[in-house]
C-alpha cells in the first residue's frame, strides 16, 4: 500500500520568487491549473504561511520535500538575500544530490547568466524572459508545457518503483535498484523486463538510468522497399536477443560524464571534429566541456571518443560491481525499434515534436526533451546525438552475428579500425534517424555531435 500511494500522490512543487513578481507567479498558476485540478501535483509558496506559524521554518520543510522547485528569475529575484542565500542554494544542493529537480523560469530580464543556476535549461523556450514575449500567455504555456513534461516523468518513475517494489531496494538517490544478488551474470530475476533503475555508486553516486530490455528477436537492417535506404543496411537479416539487458534510459549526460572524469582524471585532447557540410573539421579548441554551443549537466556529453566512452563503461564497471559496457549494434537497433518494423520507431515520419533533428533547434538539448519516449521507454534514440556502439564497421550485414552479439573480429580496444556511430543527431536530416541508421567514425576521434549511451549486462 506504501508503494502504491507514493505512485499516485501528487508532484510537489516550490515557488521560489520575489515578491516583486507576485502578479507573475499568479499567473504561471493559473497556466498550472489542469494539473493542480486532476491531482497530478501541489503546489506550495509562502502565502500558504498560516497566521502564527513559523514562517522560515515552514519555508525549510517544504523546500527540502518540494520534487520540484521552480526558480521564478527576475532582477528582485536575484537581488533578495533570501532568494539567493537560503532558497536558490538549497535548490541548487537537492538538484545536485538528485533530490529534486529544478527548473528555472524567467520571468523579467536580468543577468541571470552568470549565477550557479545558469548550468539548467531554463524555460520558457531559448530561455526568453515571459515578460519579452509579444504573447505572455504563450509564453506561460510553454513554461506549464515544460513542466507538465517534468511531472509525467517523475510519476512515470514512481510507477517503476511501485511496480518493482517487492524485487528492488533502494538506491542514495532513491531510484530502485537491483538487490545485491551478486555479480551481474549470477543474478537471476531481481528487476522486472521494461523497469527503470539505477545502481548505486560506493561515493553515494548512482549510474545512469537503464531500462530493462527483454529478450526477443527482430530483423535487422532495412527492407529493400525503404525509403531512403542505404546498401550497408543490407541484408535484412533476423536476430535473436537471447538475453534481456540493461540499457540507458538516455544519452549519457554531461554530469554523469563530469563525474567519471573527476573521478579518475581521464584526459582528453585533439578537440572536436565538426561537420562543415562536406568534410570532418578539427577544432583544438573545443571539447566535451566547452563543444562550441551552451550545455548543462542534463545535455547528452559530445566530444567523447569511442576509447573514451569505453573508459567511462569500464569505471562504472569498478564503481558499481557490474559490468557496464556499450551496446553492440544488435542490440541497439533492437530497443530503438522496440517491436516495431517502420522507418522510426515513431512511424514511417518524424517531425520536429519527436525529436531534436535538422537543425532545428541549433544544438544538442537536454535529454529526454522530446516525449513520449519509444514503446520500451527510451529517448532520443531519433536525433540529438549519435551514439557509439560496439561494434566495428563492415560494409554490409554480410556474415554479422545471429545472436545479437558484438561483431568485432576480435578487434581490440587499441584498434584503429572504424567503430560503428548509431540513430542520427540534431543537425541531420530525417534519413539519417531512421531506426535502420549506421554510419562508420574513428574510434578516437572526438565529435560534436556524437555521444553514447551504456549497457549493461544482466543475466
Amino acid at each position: 500500500m506504501a508503494a502504491r500511494l507514493s505512485e499516485t500522490r501528487p508532484v510537489s512543487l516550490f515557488y521560489s520568487y520575489s515578491h516583486q513578481d507576485e502578479a507573475l507567479r499568479k499567473r504561471l498558476e493559473d497556466h498550472l491549473a489542469g494539473l493542480r485540478w486532476s491531482g497530478l501535483v501541489s503546489e506550495w509558496h509562502d502565502r500558504n504561511i498560516d497566521v502564527g506559524e513559523e514562517w522560515a521554518k515552514e519555508i525549510d520543510r517544504n523546500l527540502d520535500s518540494a520534487d520540484i522547485i521552480l526558480l521564478l528569475v527576475s532582477a528582485s529575484f536575484i537581488a533578495s538575500r533570501y532568494c539567493w542565500s537560503v532558497e536558490m542554494t538549497r535548490a541548487l544542493e537537492r538538484h545536485d544530490k538528485q533530490e529534486a529537480k529544478v527548473i528555472p523560469v524567467i520571468l523579467r530580464p536580468c543577468r541571470w547568466g552568470i549565477t550557479p543556476f545558469a548550468k539548467l535549461q531554463a524555460a520558457p523556450k531559448d530561455a526568453k524572459p515571459v515578460t519579452s514575449w509579444l504573447d505572455q500567455d504563450a509564453a506561460f504555456d510553454d513554461v506549464a508545457g515544460k513542466i507538465e513534461r517534468v511531472v509525467m516523468d517523475l510519476r512515470e518513475q514512481r510507477a517503476a518503483v511501485a511496480a518493482a517494489s517487492e524485487n528492488v531496494g533502494p538506491s542514495a538517490a532513491g531510484e530502485p535498484v537491483a538487490k545485491d544478488n551478486g555479480p551481474a551474470d549470477q543474478v537471476t530475476s531481481p528487476i522486472h523486463d521494461f523497469m527503470v533503475f539505477r545502481d548505486p555508486r560506493p561515493d553515494k553516486g548512482v549510474g545512469p538510468e537503464l531500462v530493462v530490455i527483454p529478450a526477443g528477436s527482430f530483423l535487422m537492417g532495412s527492407p529493400e522497399s525503404e525509403k531512403d535506404r542505404f546498401k550497408w543496411e543490407d541484408p535484412q537479416h533476423a536476430v535473436t536477443i537471447a538475453r534481456r539487458f540493461g540499457l540507458g534510459r538516455y544519452p549519457v549526460t554531461v554530469g554523469e560524464y563530469r563525474a567519471f572524469v573527476e573521478a579518475t582524471g581521464h584526459r582528453h585532447g585533439g578537440g572536436i571534429h565538426d561537420w562543415t557540410g562536406s568534410e570532418w573539421k578539427q577544432d583544438v579548441a573545443r571539447s566535451w566541456r566547452d563543444p562550441g554551443f551552451s550545455q548543462t549537466d542534463r545535455h547528452p556529453v559530445v566530444g567523447a571518443s569511442w576509447r573514451d566512452a569505453v573508459a567511462y563503461c569500464a569505471w562504472l564497471s569498478e564503481q558499481t560491481n557490474k559490468l557496464y559496457r556499450l551496446p553492440s549494434e544488435a542490440e541497439w537497433e533492437y530497443a530503438c525499434r522496440a517491436g516495431t518494423t517502420t522507418r522510426y520507431s515513431v512511424g514511417d515520419a518524424i517531425t520536429a515534436n519527436d525529436a531534436n533533428f535538422d537543425k532545428n533547434v541549433g544544438k544538442t538539448t537536454e535529454v529526454g526533451s522530446y516525449p513520449p519516449p519509444n514503446p520500451w521507454g527510451l529517448y532520443d534514440m531519433h536525433g540529438n546525438v549519435w551514439e557509439w556502439v560496439e561494434d566495428v564497421w563492415h560494409d554490409d550485414y554480410t556474415g554479422a552475428p545471429a545472436d545479437g552479439s558484438a561483431w568485432t573480429d576480435g578487434e581490440g580496444i587499441q584498434s584503429s579500425r572504424n567503430r560503428v556511430g548509431r540513430g542520427g543527431s540534431w543537425i541531420n536530416i530525417p534519413r539519417y534517424l531512421r531506426s535502420a541508421i549506421r554510419y562508420w567514425l574513428a574510434p578516437v576521434n572526438r565529435y560534436g555531435i556524437l555521444g553514447f549511451r551504456v549497457a549493461r549486462t544482466l543475466d
